[in-house]
Formats: C-alpha cells, sequence, structure tokens
C-alpha cells in the first residue's frame, strides 16, 4: 500500500474533527465535574480587584472579604427567590379560589357560541355544548388520573436536583474561598508557563464570550421586562409591572421561558371575555420569542466574531445535545472549537518555512 499524506486543508480538517469530538466530549463528561471549580476560579477574579481594595485600605484576608461578599449575595438572591415563589403562590392560590367563576364564565361563553352557531348554520348547539364539555370533562380527569402523579411522582428527582445545585453552590463557595488565597500566584503562574500559551489565548475569547452573554441576557432581560410591564400596564391588568418584570426574569431562564406567565393571562382573559386582550397577550408572547430570537445571535454573535446564524445553530445543537443546559453550552463549545482551531492553523503557520 502507498504511503497515506493529507494535504494542507486535510489536516485542517482532521484537526477541527478531533477538536469537535474532545470538546463534546468535555461538555458531556467532563464538565458536569469540573464546573463548581472553572465558576470558582472565574468568580475570585471577579471578586479579586474588590477584595484587594478592602485588603489594602483594612488589612483584612482576601478570603474573609470574598466570604462576606459571597454571603451578602446568597442571602439576596434567596431572599428574590422567596419572594418570586411567593408570588406564584400567591397567584396560584387566587386562581385556585376563582377557578369556579371561570368555569361558569366558560360554560357561558360555550352555551353563546353553540346557539349563535345554530341560529347561522343550523347544527346542533345542545349536543355540540355536551360534547365539548365532555371533552374538557375527560381532559380534566386525566390531568388529575395521569398528569398530577405524573409530576409528583417525580419529586424525588426534582429533590435530588435542588441537592444537586445546592452542592454546586456549596463546592462553588468554598473553592473561591481557597482560591482567593493563592489568586495572584496561580494568575502569575498560568501567564509565566509557556506550555499553557494555547489555553491562555483560548481561555480569553471563552472568557470574552462569558462576558459578553451574560451581558446580552441582562440587555434582552430589561428589554422584555420592559415590553411586558407597559403592555400589561397598558391593558389595566393589576399588578401589571410586576408581572412584566416576573416574565422578563422567567425569559431568563433557559427551562421555563414567558410562556409560564403569559400563556395562563392570555387563557384568563380569554375566559373573562376581555377577547382583544387575550389576543394582545398572546401577541406579546409571540413579541418576546422574536425579541429574544433576533437579539440574542447579534448581541453574543457579532462581539465574539461568530457570525449570528453561527450561534443560533449552536444553541439549537447544544439543546439536541446536552438537554437545556445546551442553551449555554452549545455556543460555549462553539466558541472553543473556532479558537482552538485558529491558534492550532496560525502554529502550524508560523512552524512552517
Amino acid at each position: 500500500m502507498g504511503n497515506f499524506h493529507l494535504t494542507e486543508s486535510g489536516k485542517k480538517y482532521l484537526a477541527a474533527v478531533v477538536t469537535c469530538i474532545l470538546v463534546y466530549f468535555f461538555m458531556k463528561f467532563i464538565s458536569p465535574i469540573v464546573s463548581p471549580f472553572i465558576f470558582a476560579f472565574l468568580v475570585a477574579g471577579i471578586l479579586n480587584p474588590l477584595a484587594q481594595f478592602f485588603h489594602r485600605k483594612m488589612k483584612i484576608r482576601k478570603p474573609v472579604i470574598a466570604g462576606t461578599i459571597l454571603f451578602v449575595a446568597c442571602v439576596l438572591a434567596a431572599v428574590v427567590f422567596w419572594l418570586l415563589i411567593s408570588a406564584l403562590v400567591t397567584g396560584g392560590s387566587k386562581m385556585a379560589v376563582q377557578m369556579p367563576d371561570y368555569q361558569e364564565e366558560l360554560s357561558h361563553f360555550l352555551e353563546d357560541c353553540c346557539n349563535m352557531m345554530e341560529q347561522r348554520f343550523g347544527v346542533d348547539g345542545v349536543r355540540v355544548e355536551k360534547f365539548i364539555m365532555e371533552q374538557v370533562n375527560v381532559f380534566v380527569e386525566n390531568l388529575e388520573v395521569k398528569v398530577l402523579p405524573a409530576v409528583m411522582g417525580k419529586s424525588v428527582g426534582y429533590m435530588k436536583s435542588i441537592v444537586n445545585f445546592v452542592s454546586f453552590v456549596v463546592v462553588m463557595v468554598i473553592g473561591v474561598l481557597l482560591i482567593m488565597k493563592d489568586y495572584d500566584a496561580l494568575i502569575q503562574k498560568i501567564r509565566e508557563e509557556e506550555e499553557l500559551k494555547g489555553v491562555r489565548e483560548v481561555g480569553k475569547k471563552v472568557l470574552l464570550y462569558v462576558k459578553t452573554f451574560v451581558k446580552a441576557q441582562i440587555i434582552i432581560l430589561c428589554i422584555i421586562s420592559a415590553v411586558c410591564a407597559v403592555v400589561l400596564t397598558v391593558l389595566g391588568m393589576k399588578g401589571g409591572a410586576f408581572y412584566g418584570l416576573l416574565t422578563g426574569f422567567m425569559d431568563m431562564l433557559p427551562f421555563i421561558g414567558t410562556g409560564i406567565m403569559l400563556i395562563p393571562l392570555a387563557i384568563l382573559r380569554f375566559i373573562d371575555g376581555n377577547y382583544w386582550q387575550a389576543l394582545l397577550v398572546f401577541c406579546l408572547y409571540a413579541a418576546c420569542a422574536l425579541i429574544r430570537e433576533f437579539l440574542e445571535p447579534k448581541l453574543i454573535g457579532e462581539r465574539v466574531g461568530v457570525w449570528p446564524v453561527g450561534i443560533l445553530f449552536a444553541v439549537f445543537a447544544g439543546i439536541q445535545l446536552f438537554g437545556v443546559w445546551g442553551i449555554i453550552k452549545g455556543p460555549l463549545a462553539l466558541v472553543i472549537i473556532c479558537e482552538t482551531c485558529k491558534y492550532l492553523w496560525r502554529e502550524k503557520e508560523q512552524v512552517e518555512p
């Protein structure tokens, strides 16, 4: 057999394929293990300038300063989370109390529709109404018999997720406190090691992406919150500003979105007979989805040197490969692959005469 020889373009493609495989393996199997420590290093980098300032002014050790800041941040996050949960529970309780009224209004609405159909088209309105109500009852029974027990049956899984999240936060906080003690020495060591040159260059781009991603989410959060608050307030909805802000926050979460707030609001408006308001709330839901789909690739892609369509593809592929967290992992993996390939190709060109 003759000697197998790759062309220069073939070597580039091979390097790209190997990089994709390694990045996928890291994102799929390694990142869940090392992510608390990666986040700890990033948080330590954010807190280090502030810790140095207070250390110089007050002669307090940096780990103590970092621990105090993290404690205050955790307390504030817990308070905000508790307020959100309380608001959702209160809203759900009010909805449950008003449910008989909604059912009665739905029954009247259905009766009027069936009477109109009987007058205009000659169909048996009573029969149509009876059929629809039977289907509604079947749906409610299935909800009680199948859906609710299934949700309750997954309570162990939910508790496991909560425990995993708490463990993640605890390990990250401990990691931050330990890293803060030797942060400056670690950074100096990373800068001096020639073997870590590629890691440094790729890491800078990844940090730029993370910074850009966070800023983009804050911008989108503010825009969607403002739009929802204004529209819901103009519609005369009680607490419209609060619901708008809450909708924007929900939209930022990759596994919830605006639908959990706006769709129930639209349905309740429809049942109340406010058809135009219901239609406008549905349009608001569609507008929020379009705002995110338009702004996210544009804000992230153009600033990190990746085409917006590439970020959109990475989000879609990430969801398929990694689940809901693929919204974050997908674009992050794309940035790592692109920057690693650029570095490898550039180094190869410099080595060759």
